[in-house]
């Protein structure tokens, strides 16, 4: 009689490798169709990761663009919104101060100079304010506040038109601190940097430049013209009712002449507002490509592995059948 067991117990240990074997794959398959993700990327590439990390590289550059985007796109939003609530304000001035000075009541003179000291406060307040963690109208020093305070500007200007004997050598005074090179506002009005804020980098081809700044002349005029209204209460001046309302008439209408200089200034920032946009499209359109690349590589067909799963799944039921057969084979068929 030959002696065979050996053979038999041989397909036994084979059946049970191969059970293993299968199992191993099926949790394999199951876990990338569950994820969508190829389990093993390395091999799928052949151990060549270049393209993968390239595209890698690219997405997180990507990333810092698309941080420094949103910022640009905070920081211009809320320099927008200050600078209308500059226009409108400067605007319902102008108004007033000429309805103010066309009536020819002194005494509304005092309550119109008194409105507009409250509005060049709300007007200096507004071009302190800050877009996160920077001072939107100080430029590159964009850290600390671009101005003094307004409180502290009209103690500076009480001191400039002391002495002054007519409306206009007001005017003038006036004129000089705020306007002229070297004169007061440019050496303790204005705490913010001769430099512009540096350009946003929206993406390697684009970048937005924002260099709206608190001592631009257009801006500077505003603050002029709405001092101007204010100071004509100053005690020291004893300005009588008439030259007031001089004084407010002039405010008045500079205001209304002023506000052309700060549409080009909003329609500048309209400009790189409106590149922003361009450029967050063109971002979202790379992102989208690099991340469609990067699923060709990392990514699993569905209904491809499902099949190979059925197969997997069909092929571990036939090692079953064939290993409990062998399981139920009495000695004398095992030793056969």
């Amino acid at each position: 009689m030959t002696i065979n067991g050996f053979g038999n117990l041989a397909r036994h240990v084979m059946m049970q490798t191969q059970m293993t074997s299968v199992k191993g794959e099926m949790d394999r398959l199951g876990q990338e169709l569950a994820s969508g993700l190829k389990s093993d990327v390395g091999a799928s590439l052949g151990g060549d990761f270049k393209a993968l990390n390239d595209i890698n590289r690219q997405l997180t550059v990507l990333d810092s663009y698309d941080h420094a985007l949103m910022d640009a796109k905070l920081f211009t939003s809320t320099m927008q919104t200050t600078l209308d609530r500059v226009q409108s304000l400067t605007q319902d001035l102008s108004a007033a101060l000429i309805s103010t000075a066309s009536s020819g009541v002194g005494d509304s003179a005092t309550t119109a100079s008194k409105a507009a000291m409250d509005d060049f406060s709300t007007l200096v307040h507004s071009l302190n304010g800050r877009s996160g963690d920077k001072t939107m109208f100080a430029g590159a020093a964009n850290d600390g506040p671009a101005t003094i305070s307004a409180e502290e500007m009209m103690t500076h200007l009480s001191a400039a038109v002391a002495g002054a004997a007519t409306v206009n050598d007001v005017i003038a005074a006036v004129d000089d601190w705020f306007m002229a090179p070297g004169g007061g506002f440019e050496t303790v009005g204005y705490l913010g940097s001769a430099d512009p804020l540096s350009p946003f980098q929206l993406n390697e081809d684009a970048s937005a430049t924002v260099d709206i700044k608190a001592d631009d002349d257009a801006i500077r005029a505003l603050m002029r013209d709405t001092a101007l209204a204010a100071i004509a209460n100053d005690p020291g001046l004893g300005l009588n009712s008439a030259d007031k309302l001089e004084l407010l008439d002039t405010a008045g209408k500079r205001l209304l002449g002023s506000q052309d200089a700060l549409t080009q200034t909003r329609s500048s920032l309209g400009y790189a507002e409106q590149k922003i946009g361009i450029s967050e499209t063109q971002n979202a359109a790379t992102r989208t490509s690099l991340t469609m690349a990067r699923n060709e590589i990392t990514t699993v067909d569905s209904t491809e592995v499902a099949g190979q799963f059925q197969a997997a799944q069909y092929q571990l039921e036939m090692v079953y059948t064939i290993t409990a057969r062998l399981n139920s084979m009495s000695l004398m068929d095992y030793m056969r």
